[in-house]
């Protein structure tokens, strides 16, 4: 009798490490993401794992799907050269010393969150009040 174990038919892809953490990248969690489980990957971790699955001939429609992204994001990544685009933070309020928000929670050349999402509300308001209107 000729047996076999349960997945041996199946080939398991592992990173080209025997490191298991580096920086930011967590070679375990990119490991189960290459080989099609569901885990929850930083964005390091996306590129990372698509690279890896590119080099080893997956197109990039399979790559993306096992990372959980669209295939035109892994393109983008390729092209870029495999960097993970930079996130921007949200910039630091502007010092307007002490003047206090205007009434619609925007007080002009302040960039802080209050500030923006009451810049935005309004905006949203008036549109709204203008199309009653008309």
């Amino acid at each position: 009798m000729i047996a076999t174990r349960p997945g041996a038919a199946t080939v398991y892809m592992h990173p080209s490490t025997t490191a298991t953490f580096n920086g930011d990248l967590d070679y375990i969690a990119i490991e189960h993401a290459m080989n099609g489980e569901a885990v929850d990957l930083t964005q390091a971790e996306r590129v990372e794992a698509a690279r890896q699955l590119v080099a080893r001939g997956f197109c990039l429609a399979e790559a993306g799907l096992r990372v959980g992204c669209a295939r035109e994001t892994v393109a983008g990544w390729q092209n870029n050269g495999w960097a993970a685009p930079a996130t921007r933070p949200d910039p630091d309020p502007i010092d307007i010393g002490n003047a206090k928000h205007g009434r619609s929670g925007y007080t002009k050349g302040c960039r802080c969150r209050t500030c923006k999402d009451g810049a935005s509300a309004a905006k949203r308001e008036r549109n709204s009040r203008l199309q009653a209107a008309a």
